[in-house]
């Protein structure tokens, strides 16, 4: 796992996923990522982590303030997890120049992915889950004999298993559910239940760490604007601002106009 590998799953997943949209990036990601080798998976973690830990810089924080109307410490790294999911191309520019960001696609008051800083940890324990359900695994021989005519069975076991390993409220079965289906469904939770398998992603993970800071690595090749930032946020990232303020009086027309039409009709 280079760093080409690693902004090559991000970008796999963004072809199949809406960038904007952290779950449907989630999604794309733990599919992408439990087809990875152990040392890879843990590569692609670091490289994450590296990631954002170059990201900490006045500037980008300046920028995550403007656009989720606030920042703090934790909110500060849920947006440095949105701006890598962004991508190669927006990581780099915005790394480089932060005011670089209004030329892009900017979710205002949506750049806080906290869950996509663990997606790595989730499609973990998700690889365990599914693992339980391979057609040579005693679970999965078990799910085959009981329901041998579910076409589907391994789409429903897929789909718990990832819910499950993402924290997911799940309810099994529901009005559009046959019977056998709501069956197979409690089923595959109750095994994933009775598997007791633990979340040992962290402590597995350090195990074989390796010792060298690779963030310290990573900039040396890449250019990032770390200067102090103008406290007056218009004057800091001036393009960023205008951005904002004109999506600001966008969204204020169009609910005069919504209102105004609804006024009419009554």
């Amino acid at each position: 796992m280079n760093i080409d590998d690693f902004w090559s799953l991000i970008e796999r997943a963004q072809q199949v996923a809406d960038p904007q949209n952290e779950a449907s990036m989630m999604e794309a990601l733990f599919w992408e990522l439990t087809k990875l080798p152990d040392r890879d998976f843990f590569a692609w973690y670091r490289l994450q982590e590296a990631f954002m830990q170059l990201a900490d810089t006045p500037k980008l924080c300046a920028a995550a303030s403007i656009i989720n109307y606030g920042t703090s410490d934790d909110r500060f790294m849920d947006f440095r997890a949105w701006l890598v999911m962004q991508g190669r191309a927006v990581y780099l520019s915005a790394l480089a120049a932060p005011d670089r960001l209004a030329r892009m696609r900017v979710p205002f008051g949506g750049a806080e992915w906290e869950l996509c800083g663990y997606i790595a940890m989730y499609a973990y324990t998700g690889r365990k889950y599914l693992a339980l359900f391979r057609p040579d695994a005693p679970d999965g021989q078990a799910l085959c004999r009981r329901y041998p005519d579910c076409k589907d069975l391994p789409q429903q076991v897929e789909r718990i298993c990832m819910n499950r390993a993402m924290i997911r409220r799940y309810d099994v079965g529901g009005f559009d559910q046959d019977l056998e289906h709501q069956m197979l469904q409690t089923e595959i939770e109750y095994r994933l239940h009775r598997s007791n398998i633990p979340r040992d992603f962290f402590s597995v993970q350090h195990k074989d760490e390796p010792k060298e800071d690779l963030a310290e690595e990573l900039a040396k090749t890449l250019t990032i604007d770390t200067a102090e930032v103008d406290p007056a946020l218009p004057h800091a990232l001036p393009a960023l601002w205008k951005k904002r303020t004109d999506w600001e009086a966008s969204r204020l027309q169009q609910r005069s106009g919504t209102g105004r039409c609804e006024q009419a009709e009554r």
